[in-house]
Order: structure tokens, then C-alpha cells, then sequence
């Protein structure tokens, strides 16, 4: 078995209602959340997503509120693990909203990966561009994962739909057993800790939102163990691998 070590990297902050994250809460509550992506560690280094653009940027300026401190940049996270990144031979993308998929510029070694239904609905001229910056993601080339399959030994990829076409859920073999590092399909723990568990709030119609519940049990048969979208939990000591858990 090819076991991995996973670093959560903040990326940034944006500031949103919590029922945004989390399907069926009723607070009013405005909290602040993190971009985040995730550094892999074992047989190759891995980055899972890539966050988003500069908040000064037109596309930033329309996600507001939202900031990024300058020890938030991508290269500056990544430098405080001893990471550059050159290192990273593979990005693979739970999704390609302009928040998870932006700075796929800044890594020259790196073959990118995402689902193919993701690239599909983004390149389909008449599909929903909305929390897409298209003309950024299309940009680049990516390797297709048709549906669920491994993608590298210890690694597996699981169609998660329901918040975007082609969402997906990487499985990770770690020394604490299987992590699933769920992209928007689940961003908070405390929504997946339901019964049965709840998975993001944001969801562009009724077939989605049933996508989405149904892709919530799918990760939740495989492991409870989660590291999410938005979770400022991750950056906690030891991440609260545990939470959740039975």
C-alpha cells in the first residue's frame, strides 16, 4: 500500500453566510473561511487544488469579501513546508471553481487532473459558467478521470457530483487509514456529522442538490474521515483526523 502524509495550506479567506456551506442550516451566522489546498506526500507530490486569484483581481474583486495575506500566496505556503513549486508533479482538482483552480500557472513540472465531466460542462459554451472563471481553466490541459478509478497507487478518485458537474472526491491512503479530501461536496465537518450527512448548501437546482446528498453517503460508505472544502478545523493540531468518526 502507498501510504501518504497530507498538509492543508491556506490560501486565503472568504467571508460568507455558514448556511452557504451547509444544506439545511437555518443560523444567520457570517463567518470567515479558508481557501484551501492540500499538499500529498509518498510515491509523488501532489498538490489538490491550486485556490484562487489575487483578491485584487476582476474576478476577486467580484468574490469580496475575501482576502489573502502575503504568507497566504501559493509559493509562500508551499515554501513553509519546504516545497517549491517545482516540486509538484501532479495537481489534481476536485473541481475547477475560480477558488480551487487558479494558479495552475505557477507549476511548470506539474500534469493537472480533473474529472472529465468537470472539463466538459466548463468548455460547453451553453452550460452554467457561474463560480467558473472559464477563460482561466481552459487555459490548461488536463488528464481525464472518467468517473470513480485509481488514479495513483494509494490514491483514489470518486465522482461526487451535485455542487458542480464533474466535483470529485480523492480517497487517500494515510497511515490513520483512507482520508477523503471532499472539495465543496462537503466543506464544513459539522454538516457531514449529520444523519445522514448533510453536504454543501450551494446548489443550482433540485437534481443537483440530490446529487449532492447522494455523493455526501457515497464518501460517507468509504471512510468518515474528511478533510473539506472550507474546514478551518484542518489547520488544527493533528487536523482532527478523528472527527466524525464512529
Amino acid at each position: 500500500m502507498s501510504n501518504y502524509s497530507i498538509t492543508p495550506l491556506c490560501l486565503g479567506h472568504i467571508t460568507r453566510p455558514k448556511k452557504n456551506f451547509f444544506y439545511g442550516y437555518t443560523g444567520e451566522e457570517v463567518l470567515s473561511y479558508p481557501l484551501i489546498a492540500y499538499y500529498l506526500e509518498g510515491e509523488h507530490r501532489i498538490l489538490v487544488d491550486t485556490g484562487g486569484c489575487s483578491p485584487s483581481d476582476p474576478r476577486g474583486i467580484v468574490a469580496q469579501p475575501y482576502t489573502r495575506a502575503p504568507e497566504e500566496e501559493l509559493p509562500a505556503a508551499l515554501s513553509s513546508i519546504g516545497v517549491t513549486p517545482e516540486d509538484i508533479e501532479y495537481v489534481i482538482f476536485t473541481h475547477l471553481h475560480w477558488d480551487h483552480a487558479y494558479n495552475n500557472n505557477l507549476f511548470p513540472n506539474a500534469v493537472f487532473f480533473c474529472q472529465k465531466r468537470e472539463y466538459e460542462s466548463v468548455a460547453d459554451p451553453d452550460a452554467d459558467k457561474t463560480g467558473y472563471d472559464a477563460d482561466e481553466v481552459l487555459k490548461y490541459h488536463y488528464e481525464l478521470i472518467d468517473g470513480d478509478g485509481e488514479v495513483f497507487p494509494g490514491i483514489y478518485a470518486i465522482l461526487t457530483q451535485g455542487h458542480t458537474e464533474g466535483g470529485q472526491t480523492l480517497i487517500v491512503d494515510t497511515e490513520r487509514g483512507k482520508l477523503a479530501i471532499t472539495g465543496d461536496t462537503i466543506t464544513l465537518r459539522e454538516s457531514f456529522r449529520q444523519e445522514p450527512p448533510m453536504c454543501n448548501g450551494l446548489y443550482h437546482s433540485e437534481k443537483a442538490l440530490q446529487e449532492m446528498l447522494h455523493s455526501a453517503e457515497k464518501i460517507s460508505k468509504i471512510t468518515k474521515n474528511i478533510l473539506p472544502g472550507h474546514e478551518p478545523d484542518v489547520f488544527l493540531p493533528g487536523m482532527g483526523l478523528d472527527y466524525g468518526k464512529k
